[in-house]
């Protein structure tokens, strides 16, 4: 009877200890994705499948809970999941013309998983490098990010060439790319 109450006390216990360690990898997968968003997005270049990529990866995590060790960082090995799951789901797709090699794919993982800024210290630079933007550039960047136009029916309704559009373009992101960098920066610094 005594023997049995120990294995029943050591099974609470063992049921305790999974119990909270799926809580803490539960508390952990939620607080990260926003981060597993922007990294598979980024991978898949805004393909409309980062969602379905993403929850495609939140089940290989789950399915690998008993493999997570408590003691290293999450984030990069979730990645490692997320990066598999894109590989995946870009073979799936090989038929459909890839605007990117998987080298290059590989090269954007190795640099975001490399970059620890948070993902809403970004957008919120973002949104502050934008509101610095004079309005024909905001109208510029809206018409081509938020409304998709082409470049070349932006050229059209602004009576420019589709090669003036485009440097402006670049101009508009390397001078976002500035401020963003120098906001977060900013940011750091005590």
């Amino acid at each position: 009877m005594i023997e049995n109450e120990r294995q029943e006390a050591g099974a609470n216990a063992d049921c305790s200890v999974n119990h909270n360690r799926a809580t803490r990898f539960i508390e952990l997968l939620t607080a990260h994705q926003r981060d597993l968003f922007v990294y598979i997005n980024t991978l898949l270049v805004g393909d409309s499948s980062a969602i379905d990529v993403l929850q495609d990866t939140n089940l290989d995590l789950w399915a690998r809970l008993q493999n997570f060790d408590e003691s290293r960082p999450f984030l990069p090995w979730a990645y490692g999941f997320a990066f598999q799951r894109v590989l995946a789901f870009r073979k799936s797709r090989r038929r459909s013309r890839l605007v990117l090699n998987d080298d290059l794919v590989q090269l954007i993982s190795d640099v975001c998983v490399q970059d620890t800024t948070p993902a809403d210290a970004r957008l919120t630079a973002l949104r502050n490098c934008l509101e610095k933007l004079d309005p024909q550039q905001s109208q510029l960047i809206c018409d081509r990010y938020i409304e998709k136009m082409s470049v070349k029916t932006i050229a059209a309704r602004l009576g420019h060439t589709a090669n003036q559009i485009s440097a402006r373009l670049y101009r508009i992101r390397q001078t976002l790319g500035r401020c963003i960098q120098a906001s977060l920066v900013a940011e750091m610094r005590p």
